[in-house]
């Protein structure tokens, strides 16, 4: 249905996953890409991760912040705005050979944006003095990467495979490195197509305030006019230059006008909003219900990327996806288990 889906299901990704699916069973005795080769057996006592208790006392989103200058990333919760973000454990990194946002394949540098994690990989048949057991593919090139012209793939959050290469800082093809129990301490909370990783070159760029208000204040009028049915205001906080679905920015107004004469009865309810911002782009989060008339039914997660414009945030990419957002559960006996 969405460029979400073609992202995450249909389309770069998956080719990512499905070929890394089938090295995990064997079935494909070659690597996922070009960066991730040189397989062998896996061990037998290979590290099984713990699962999240049932008798959990917390419930929130979650998301990974990855600072390049400081090599350290912080799992911290995602809670409404205006609540306080807490980090729940710190860990080190390894990143890219070179310096800098990532620009085009074989650059060997680690992208810097918002990302989300896809289902997770057994890396075992892997060289493991690279990779260890575990990794977390992102959505990278994401819908903005692509606009941007980025080229690249296979980005992922993987072990050092041997924890010493972690001593050289800057030792992969672009991809984020963890220590290897770090690593499988990060699964039960980054869950594949619900883990959210902001990575930047320093740590106090990321969600800064004011302009998560400023973001949050223009969803709220952009939810208001859609429910409302009020083109002019809804299509105000579109960029110019947005395009979706080959249609450009007058096209999906007179698209979406269609759509508001046609249903006498609509029906437009968000919940769990959340709002992240990079030196890039801010991205909102959200778990849609949309009825039309009663027989049109759309349930589901809303991604709306936005692009500061002069003094104004717009809407420069929306995606779309059945999944919804989940928050993790936990007990406090799992932020106590990170820290060990």
């Amino acid at each position: 249905m969405s460029v979400w889906r073609k992202v995450l299901v249909g389309g770069i990704c998956v080719g990512l996953f499905s070929s890394a699916s089938a090295l995990a069973k064997g079935k494909n005795k070659k690597s996922a890409n070009t960066q991730h080769m040189s397989e062998k057996k896996s061990p037998a006592n290979a590290t099984q991760v713990a699962q999240v208790p049932t008798k959990a006392t917390h419930k929130d989103l979650v998301y990974l912040a990855v600072s390049k200058r400081e090599l350290k990333a912080e799992l911290r919760t995602l809670p409404e705005l205006g609540q306080e973000s807490k980090v729940l454990q710190a860990f080190p990194i390894a990143i890219g050979k070179q310096e800098g946002d990532k620009e085009k394949s074989g650059d060997q540098k680690t992208p810097e944006g918002i990302y989300f994690a896809g289902q997770h990989l057994d890396t075992s048949r892997l060289s493991q003095i690279e990779y260890g057991t575990r990794a977390i593919p992102l959505d990278f090139p994401n819908l903005l990467d692509r606009q941007f012209g980025v080229t690249g793939s296979g980005i992922w959050l993987h072990g050092a495979g041997d924890n010493k290469r972690m001593e050289s800082a800057q030792v992969t093809r672009g991809c984020v490195v963890f220590k290897n129990e770090d690593l499988l301490k990060l699964l039960p909370w980054l869950h594949p197509y619900q883990g959210i990783v902001s990575i930047a070159e320093e740590m106090p760029v990321l969600n800064q305030a004011t302009e998560m208000k400023q973001v949050e204040a223009m969803t709220q009028k952009w939810l208001q006019a859609w429910a409302n049915k009020q083109i002019d205001p809804y299509a105000d906080t579109y960029a110019p230059t947005f395009h979706m679905d080959g249609r450009n920015l007058a096209q999906f107004k007179s698209y979406k006008k269609g759509l508001f004469s046609r249903y006498t009865k609509m029906v437009v309810k968000m919940d769990s909003i959340r709002t992240l911002t990079h030196p890039k782009y801010a991205v909102t989060i959200m778990n849609q219900h949309f009825s039309g008339n009663g027989n049109f039914v759309s349930d589901g997660r809303k991604i709306l990327y936005w692009q500061k414009l002069g003094e104004q945030w717009k809407i420069v990419g929306e995606l779309f996806d059945p999944r919804k957002f989940e928050p993790v559960q936990y007990a406090f006996i799992n932020t106590v288990a990170l820290k060990k």
